[in-house]
Formats: C-alpha cells, sequence, structure tokens
C-alpha cells in the first residue's frame, strides 16, 4: 500500500470562508478610507484657496488692482477653475507656480473668483473688491470647522460657498 498523498491547495469551504471573512474587513476598512480621501481633498481646497487669497492680495500690492475675472456665463459671471481658465493672470505674473484647481473640478466641486465694483451690494469701500470661494467640501463638518466669510448688507457670501474669503470692501450697516 502507497503512503498517502499530502493534500495540495485549499478547499471550496476554506476559500469560502477567506473571501467571507476579506469582505467584511473591506467592508469596515472602505468607507474610513473613503472618509480619509474626502478630508484630504476638502484640506487641499483650503490650501488653494488661502494660496489664491495670499497670491490675489501680493498681485494687488504690486498693480493696485485685482486680477480680472474670467467670466463664464453659466456660472453668473463667476470665474471657475473648472473651465481651465482661472485666474490665469496669478500664474502668469508668477504670484501662482500652477493654475489650482479643485481635487474633483465639476460642475459642483470647483472654487470660484469674482471682481465687484465698488460699493456693490452694500459694501464700504472706494475701489472694486474680490470674492473667492470654495462651492463645496466633501466632508460632513468640514465646513463648520474651516468657517470662511464674507458679507455685506446687501449679500452674504459665507451662505452661497462652503468657504468663502474676499477683501477690497466693508460690511456697510
Amino acid at each position: 500500500m502507497s503512503a498517502p498523498q499530502p493534500r495540495r491547495g485549499f478547499t471550496l469551504v476554506e476559500l469560502i470562508v477567506v473571501i467571507s471573512i476579506l469582505a467584511v474587513l473591506a467592508g469596515v476598512v472602505v468607507p474610513k478610507v473613503q472618509t480619509h480621501i474626502k478630508k484630504a481633498r476638502d484640506a487641499r481646497r483650503l490650501a488653494d484657496v488661502r494660496a489664491i487669497q495670499e497670491a490675489i492680495t501680493n498681485y494687488y500690492s504690486d498693480k493696485g488692482v485685482y486680477p480680472a475675472a474670467n467670466k463664464n456665463s453659466s456660472f453668473g459671471g463667476w470665474d471657475v477653475s473648472h473651465d481651465g481658465n482661472f485666474i490665469n493672470a496669478l500664474v502668469e505674473r508668477g504670484y501662482l507656480t500652477e493654475v489650482p484647481s479643485d481635487p474633483i473640478n465639476d460642475d459642483t466641486y470647483h472654487y470660484r473668483y469674482y471682481v465687484y465694483p465698488a460699493a456693490s451690494y452694500g459694501c464700504k469701500g472706494t475701489t472694486p473688491f474680490y470674492v473667492l470661494g470654495v462651492t463645496k467640501f466633501e466632508s460632513s463638518g468640514f465646513a463648520a470647522e474651516h468657517p470662511g466669510f464674507f458679507k455685506c448688507s446687501g449679500r452674504d457670501w459665507s451662505r452661497e460657498f462652503d468657504f468663502v474669503v474676499g477683501d477690497g470692501a466693508t460690511y456697510l450697516n
């Protein structure tokens, strides 16, 4: 009688058990990873807007005017990041190294920039002013943790954006 051959490979039951364990682990891990990815994209959005804001401030200091917004009629005349034409003057003149774009950069997630004439919407000031905003954050609570603010008596941009900044005007009662 010959010696029994050693068993090679896995049985079907063993494979099903291993696949089931992996599926359960993936069901637990994937949502946590997705949450971290969303928060990372939101942090990038915030960093981008702060870099753009600094570039606009430096541009204004050097030129005495804000960079022109490339108006997109589909978005109410706002210069939007996902049309590939977002504040090019900042890159062309060396205030930014590349054109900033939202990590997703579509109709829902993008940056907006607009230069308003002096005293628009009840804002106090004798020169034009700008508003720069992030349309939407992905992770819940990120906007509350990182509030932006720009408001005049005739308009509150903080209600239109998840994060907004601006300069060149002050609130008028």
